[in-house]
């Protein structure tokens, strides 16, 4: 079996496409962290979120807000 040229530059573009979306920022990392207030580390089950930010909650979510329950998948927890 052999590589031609053009082999060669479709694996280097593969390699470099694959590599450019490794690097992406995941949304952890572009959301807002959880508190590290005493009231938010007490939550130990997401679903406890809902208890502040349901729509008619003291601190509703925002309108565009996607409408998940698995909140620690997009915002990681504060140190401390």
């Amino acid at each position: 079996m052999t590589f031609r040229k053009v082999d060669l530059i479709f694996v280097v573009l593969a390699l470099l496409v694959v590599g450019g979306v490794a690097l992406l920022p995941s949304p952890r990392d572009r959301n807002p962290r959880v508190p590290a207030n005493s009231t938010h580390q007490a939550i130990t089950v997401e679903s406890q979120c809902t208890t502040c930010h349901a729509p008619q909650a003291v601190r509703p979510l925002p309108a565009q807000h996607p409408k998940r329950q698995d909140c620690l998948h997009c915002h990681a927890r504060a140190q401390g």
